[in-house]
């Protein structure tokens, strides 16, 4: 039989036998029979006295007996009050032959003892905590003191109290609790003498008994008599001194863990010189690093933010000197230990003292100096996990404030480059997420070079590893979510001196132009916008100038008049002394040259010139994107009243739609882009625009699909006749419009074989509308009624469906608009002769 089975043995018979007796005690309870009560709840509680159950099963065994010991403990309660003193039934217990059910017994019978009243609480529990020495059995006797610990916890007298007074005071309550923690710790260390010899084994009992010594604790963080003052005199030297002396480490780990987390914040500080001092006596082989951080966590919740630690208290000197003795005194201390009480450190001192940049580098610093001695190569991946993540705590909080640190980018080289690339793009985000703006070259530096891996590939790319092309899908998604943070990047690139912001956006261009092609199509376009957003503020400058400067002329200029004025009449008072002036002449108050605005370094000009290079490089890769680009970047140049340069960009949309663009539907997208940016420029030479129109119109003439011609070639009669006949300063051809929508009927008519295209003729209809409105000279009512006759005789041949059905609904509220234009006033006259 194994030992689990002999284990599942023994519970089940002891068990058996416990229920056995729990049930004729309660019988005789019922009864009202005390001795027999007495007899059969000592048979019941000898069960304790095995020593053949493991502390689990032991711990089962426990509780069952305690469930049937609350019936006697209440048949004691219902004793006194029926009259019967409690000291005889005190007495009558002592009289059990067995050591252990007379202890549980009598400390049952003590608890009603000290309600009663009928003796001082302080006397009854000296005399219960002397008592249970006897038992010396390690686990029946942390199990019986545990039991003492759980009956007396609401009957200490404590401060408020009802047992305060002359039951005692808080003294003797944390005294008692104190002595039963100081034995039960010592009974726990005694397991290791008679646990099993299986090293696992016996530290698994061990732990598991190990919530009954650290209940005392708890019972002292519950004394509300306790103080501050208490707590640093009495009770946290007491503690430490069992710490220290059981020299065992499970026990000092457990302990020291147990004060960090049941006693008050308040206790902590007021103390933490002597815990962290307790600290460097602790046993070697003692996980120091989880209860400093236990320690930090705890302190810095409740002293997160400004103010909340006491300012005579330098804790983070005292957590440091700490962590230095430890590393001094533990020469052979791993690595990733030594990464994560930093890593700790800077995280309570981020907390605890948000202003204080100089901790977090002192931190850092210490990490570098532990490094440096190390080669990156042979950082194992823990401790390599260690530096990314004490590279990024910071980040949250401080962001670009990181940059600041001397010591920051030193520990970024121990990083590899994937490592360094997580580091980056959590700099990237808390960049974004901050709000701050990137207003000076010195900035963007100390930025692109932490995050120089989202930038540009690894130099030191290992033989043989997958290029980029080759990554799976989800490698790709992150390779491109990496590359929009970057990008939008720029857009927190902000100053407001012109000439400061183009020299930021020359450097991001520098810096994203070595990506290469693939980061080039994410990084490049925002650098677009950006550029267009700066040319306006340029050119308002330049205007600002010319206009401030304009003024000073003119104000130079009266000054001179006044200066000539003043020189007559000096000269006419020296010819007639008798000469007397007309009235005093006031100088002109010229402005301080110092808040004049002068104008910008940087043109607008050289702004499009890098737009233009810009979009140049995109043009390989993504020539639809660059395209637009170009359009974009022509009515900015265009609204900047540079005629040249717009038509520069057209030029080069036109060479890109020529040379690169063979799909008809991306070929239809950007002519209806290059129509919409022609018709938003008014500032083209009249050539110019010509010619940019024609070959516009001639693009559009050439597409794939006749439908599509069809539409292109009307959208683009537009170009010819912009706003109104009686505009004079728009362009218009009247000539080459009708020449356009005669060539698109045309087209249209070319698609009629299956009647399946009217559409295009009652589109090509209402365009003659708009230019018949726009008294186009050309556009004459016999044209409308022509199509008019066209359409009729064409729709009627329509197959029956819904395209038919489209069409007919289009139609009609064509004829209804010609039907409401004969009857309104202003233009009956020039509608009436249209046959409808």
């Amino acid at each position: 039989m194994s030992a689990a089975e002999d284990q599942v043995k023994y519970l089940t018979e002891a068990t058996k036998k416990v229920k056995e007796h729990a049930f004729y005690c309660k019988r005789a309870i019922d009864a009202n029979d005390l001795d027999t009560t007495l007899s059969l709840a000592a048979d019941m509680l000898r069960e304790l006295k095995t020593s053949l159950l493991t502390p689990r099963n032991y711990y089962e065994l426990y509780m069952t007996v305690l469930d049937s010991l609350r019936h006697v403990e209440d048949f004691f309660t219902s004793l006194n009050a029926g009259g019967t003193p409690v000291v005889e039934i005190y007495e009558k217990v002592q009289h059990c032959a067995n050591v252990v059910p007379r202890l549980y017994l009598l400390i049952a019978v003590g608890g009603v003892y000290i309600k009663s009243g009928e003796a001082p609480a302080k006397d009854i529990l000296k005399d219960l905590i002397e008592m249970v020495k006897c038992v010396q059995y390690p686990t029946r006797g942390l199990f019986l003191r545990n039991y003492l610990s759980q009956t007396s916890r609401d009957k200490l007298p404590d401060t408020g109290s009802e047992y305060e007074g002359v039951g005692g005071d808080v003294k003797d309550a944390y005294e008692f609790v104190l002595q039963n923690f100081s034995e039960m710790n010592r009974l726990w260390l005694a397991t290791l003498v008679r646990s099993p010899p299986c090293r696992k084994k016996r530290e698994k009992e061990r732990q598991d008994l190990k919530i009954l010594v650290g209940t005392n604790l708890v019972r002292l963080s519950q004394l509300e008599g306790v103080d501050t003052d208490c707590y640093r005199d009495v009770i946290l030297p007491e503690v430490l001194k069992n710490v220290v002396e059981c020299k065992d480490t499970i026990a000092q780990g457990y302990i020291m863990d147990c004060v960090i987390q049941v006693f008050p914040d308040e206790f902590h500080l007021a103390t933490l010189e002597t815990f962290l001092n307790t600290c460097t006596k602790l046993k070697e082989k003692v996980n120091i690093r989880t209860i400093l951080q236990s320690m930090m966590n705890r302190l810095s919740l409740f002293g997160e933010g400004e103010g909340r630690i006491p300012p005579d208290l330098d804790a983070f000197r005292l957590f440091n000197d700490c962590i230095t003795k430890i590393l001094e005194e533990r020469s052979n201390l791993d690595l990733a230990e030594i990464l994560r009480l930093q890593t700790s450190l800077m995280q309570f001192a981020l907390k605890c003292y948000p202003g204080r940049l100089d901790y977090v580098n002192y931190c850092l610093g210490m990490c570098a100096s532990v490094l440096s001695a190390t080669k990156s190569e042979s950082l194992d991946d823990t401790s390599i996990a260690e530096v990314e993540e004490l590279l990024s705590i910071p980040l949250s909080s401080l962001a670009l404030q990181v940059l600041d640190l001397q010591q920051y980018s030193e520990l970024l080289t121990y990083l590899p480059y994937e490592n360094r690339r997580q580091v980056a793009t959590i700099l990237v985000r808390s960049t974004l997420f901050s709000g701050g703006a990137m207003d000076s070259i010195e900035k963007l530096e100390k930025l692109f070079k932490a995050i120089t891996p989202l930038i540009k590939d690894d130099e030191k790319v290992e033989e043989g590893a997958p290029k980029q092309d080759e990554a799976d899908e989800a490698a790709l998604a992150e390779f491109k979510e990496e590359q929009t943070l970057v990008a939008r990047l720029v857009h927190v690139m902000k100053s407001d001196d012109t000439d400061v912001q183009f020299k930021i956006l020359s450097m991001a261009r520098k810096q994203f132009g070595q990506g290469g092609v693939k980061r080039i199509g994410h990084t490049l376009p925002p650098l677009v916008f950006a550029g267009l957003k700066l040319a306006h503020k340029v050119k308002k400058r330049e205007l600002d100038a010319v206009k401030v400067q304009n003024k000073l002329a003119k104000l130079k200029e009266k000054q001179a008049k006044i200066d000539e004025e003043r020189k007559e009449r000096e000269a006419k008072k020296a010819a007639d002394p008798e000469y007397e002036s007309p009235g005093p002449l006031e100088d002109i108050v010229m402005p301080d040259e110092s808040v004049i605005p002068k104008p910008p370094s940087t043109s607008c000009r050289k702004v499009f010139q890098f737009l233009h290079e810009i979009i140049t490089a995109m043009a390989i890769t993504a020539p639809n994107l660059s395209l637009k680009l170009f359009l974009q970047s022509a009515v900015a140049a265009d609204c900047c009243k540079f005629k040249a340069i717009a038509y520069e960009f057209m030029s080069q949309a036109f060479i890109l739609y020529e040379d690169e663009l063979t799909d008809s539907k991306a070929q239809l997208r950007a002519l209806v882009l290059m129509v919409g940016t022609l018709l938003s420029c008014s500032n083209f030479e009249k050539d110019d625009y010509d010619a940019l129109i024609t070959k516009t119109t001639q693009y559009a003439a050439k597409l794939l699909k006749k439908p599509d011609q069809c539409r292109m070639v009307t959208l683009c009669s537009h170009l010819f006749f912009v706003g109104t006949a009686e505009d004079a300063n728009h362009y218009h051809d009247p000539k080459r419009v009708l020449e356009c929508l005669q060539r698109a009927l045309k087209i249209a008519d070319g698609c009629m074989a299956s009647s399946a295209h009217v559409h295009l003729f009652v589109e090509i209809l209402n365009h003659y509308l708009y230019y018949f409105e726009l008294h186009n000279p050309l556009i004459a009512d016999k044209y409308l009624t022509g199509l008019i006759a066209l359409i009729n005789e064409h729709i009627d041949s329509m197959d029956h469906g819904e395209q038919r059905t489209e069409v007919e609904g289009m139609y009609r509220n064509t004829l209804r608009h010609i039907a409401r234009k004969k009857e309104e006033e202003a233009t009956k006259e020039k509608f009436k002769s249209i046959v409808v």
